[in-house]
């Protein structure tokens, strides 16, 4: 039995508090020093002394301390350790040549640390933080392993990788183009442009670039270069499902001749580009255990499942369940909001939808290609548009999440829900009794907005927007830096909500397992011409979504034992039937 304790660092706040870990910590009142005052006057908890009683944790008013008990991370296999009472990592994954290896886990588990390792920019240190041992000692304690191959290219420096990073909007701070920032790669600048769709776009700024140009333009860059390995962080983020599948058919190509690791919480477009996938699960911010490697669809049906058999652990209390058909609508479901033909004119852009209605209790799914207008769409109907022609539906509240999020001021989320409580549709019994224990805001009731990262910024703006009383709620891409667990959890979240409620609810995103878990039926958009969309529906899910494949051109399988979408291979006797039967998801009921 391993015990580990952890000090969110970002969260304590020992001036603002009365000291109530050392105060309340059994062996502290009985004269030991399990917890004393660090030189940054923040507290140091010993883990030999620690009882795992669990008291400091409970009491501190900043939920800052983590104290667990891990029988599955034994200490010998610690790779790297951040600091006392900091983030551990156990085991990394292989990397393997002519092989796509995935690696699939939550936020704050150690995935993006396991990149940086096995790209050298950090050195492993075994949990040695206060006395890193030298690259002879970690090459000796690899002895053996497949990783010890690895570490020895890299200890000699002769292992050439190539890392797409995590956070590509951090792109549009530079001064450089799309061209000029791919051309670094020093590979065929054209050839890799074209091959991500973003031809012609050379002499475009990044700092003008939207996300998913941004996102293309990495992986454009990450390509070019002729290397050993390539290590390649969250690729789909931004992209819609063309876009992903196009990028994951290149990392599937790449893979056959080169090494490639890969994270991704898409499972749809993890299952069709990787080989075998390690999952890595532990505690967010505390620590990770990186998984033996599992064929691809072993590995995202252990992981829905939440056990891993070959280790005996449990990480999820009940496994993720999806049906064999599309949920179909009840019938006592009645027409609460329509809306006539819209259309909307921009200088270079112009988009028309067809008149449709939405019903009480319903979630629609809104899916399409990017720069087709789904976010105009959205915005006209939440009044922040005003259509060229058409009129909105008139008397309808609306609750309006954006697709861009941005943290402004000071202040924090308890402070801003006060703030809210004063208003008459701010649902403050609902957001306090629902919202923050589903959607797990307690520890960041008092976080200033600023420091929250993507992923709580995102559960944050969902749990706003959905505390507001409404006709309809329209929320632009909710998955976008969530990981897999938290999606699936969102879209349960959004789901509940809207039917207790009595509401309506219009979602844009791109992941088709979430939208397989949330939606009732979809919206279809499509590319109009050069510059023009045209938005449809809504339909059923079976007929949104064959819509929408048969103009991607891909075709979707059932898995036989979770019954989760799966991509076809292109030109495999399944989907050739399936073309020919014109059923790209959903067969016939």
């Amino acid at each position: 039995m391993t015990r580990i304790a952890v000090l969110l660092r970002d969260r304590c706040h020992p001036k603002e508090c009365q000291g109530e870990c050392l105060a309340y910590c059994p062996p502290v009142r009985m004269g030991q020093e399990c917890i004393v005052w660090g030189e940054d006057s923040k507290p140091v908890i010993s883990e030999s002394l620690c009882i795992g009683c669990g008291i400091c944790v409970h009491k501190c008013p900043f939920t800052a301390i983590k104290i667990l008990n891990t029988p599955e991370a034994a200490e010998g296999e610690m790779v790297h350790r951040y600091g006392q009472n900091a983030f551990r990592l156990f085991r990394l994954p292989v990397p393997k040549l002519k092989r796509t290896v995935g690696l699939l886990g939550s936020n704050g588990i150690g995935k993006s640390t396991a990149l940086r390792l096995l790209s050298g920019r950090e050195q492993p240190n075994l949990g040695r933080y206060d006395d890193p041992p030298e690259w002879k000692e970690i090459l000796d304690h690899y002895r053996g392993t497949e990783l010890q191959a690895h570490l020895g290219r890299l200890a000699k420096g002769d292992l050439r990788v190539s890392v797409k990073p995590q956070y590509v909007d951090v792109l549009a701070d530079s001064n450089l183009t799309i061209g000029s920032y791919v051309d670094q790669a020093r590979g065929d600048t054209g050839k890799a442009l074209g091959e991500v769709g973003l031809e012609g776009m050379e002499d475009k700024p990044l700092a003008e670039a939207a996300g998913g140009e941004m996102q293309l333009a990495a992986v454009a860059r990450t390509l070019a270069e002729d290397v050993d390995l390539y290590l390649i962080d969250e690729p789909s983020s931004y992209l819609d499902i063309v876009h992903r599948l196009r990028v994951a058919a290149l990392i599937r190509k790449l893979g056959e001749t080169k090494s490639v690791v890969v994270v991704e919480h898409d499972l749809a477009i993890l299952d069709y580009m990787a080989d075998q996938v390690h999952l890595l699960y532990g505690e967010s911010a505390a620590f990770g255990v990186v998984s033996h490697p599992m064929a691809t669809r072993t590995a995202i049906n252990t992981y829905l499942s939440g056990y891993l058999r070959d280790e005996n652990v449990r990480f999820r209390t009940e496994p993720v369940a999806f049906t064999a058909h599309p949920p179909r609508p009840s019938t006592s479901r009645y027409e609460l909001v329509s809306f006539p033909p819209l259309e909307k004119e921009y200088p270079h852009f112009r988009l028309r939808v067809g008149e449709g209605s939405l019903r009480k209790g319903e979630t629609i799914g809104i899916v399409g290609p990017n720069a087709t207008g789904k976010t105009t769409f959205v915005k006209l109907l939440a009044g922040a548009e005003v259509p060229t022609q058409g009129t909105p539906p008139s008397g309808v509240r609306v609750s309006y999440k954006p697709q861009y999020l941005k943290a402004t001021g000071e202040a924090t989320l308890q402070e801003r829900v006060l703030a809210l409580a004063a208003a008459k549709d701010f649902d403050n019994t609902f957001f306090q009794n629902e919202l923050v224990p589903s959607l797990h805001l307690q520890p960041l009731m008092e976080t200033p907005f600023p420091n929250l990262s993507g992923g709580e910024l995102q559960r944050v703006a969902i749990a706003l927007t959905l505390a507001r009383e409404a006709t309809l709620y329209l929320i632009d891409e909710p998955s976008a830096y969530l990981d897999v667990d938290e999606r699936m959890n969102a879209a349960k979240v959004l789901r509940r909500a809207v039917e207790n409620r009595g509401a309506t609810a219009l979602i844009v995103d791109h992941d088709v397992y979430f939208l397989d878990l949330l939606a009732d039926s979809l919206m279809v958009f499509h590319q109009d011409g050069k510059a023009a969309g045209r938005g449809e529906g809504p339909f059923s899910m079976r007929e949104g979504m064959n819509r929408l494949l048969a103009s991607v051109g891909v075709t979707f399988r059932r898995d036989e034992e979770t019954l989760r979408p799966r991509v076809n291979k292109a030109g495999s006797v399944l989907d050739r039937e399936q073309r020919a039967k014109g059923e790209y998801y959903y067969e016939a009921a």
